[in-house]
């Protein structure tokens, strides 16, 4: 499984981080993406929904985020 970090980072740059690691992957591979921008967790679901990911995980605590998707 692929890790991209995009702590720190604020949308819309997480999310472009992540479509830009996800063309990188092959079918079926699998990336987790952490962070801290909370609401880019769901900029980044809705992104890779919209674009037919699978998004195998997606939680958060109280300073960060974690989403898994599967291409």
């Amino acid at each position: 499984m692929k890790k991209l970090d995009v702590t720190g980072d604020i949308c819309p740059v997480p999310v472009l981080k992540t479509k830009k690691a996800l063309e990188e992957l092959n079918e079926g591979e699998e990336l987790e993406v952490v962070g801290d921008y909370k609401p880019a967790l769901e900029n980044i679901k809705r992104f890779a929904e919209n674009n037919g990911y699978t998004v195998v995980l997606a939680e958060e605590t109280e300073s960060r985020f974690r989403i898994v998707i599967k291409k």
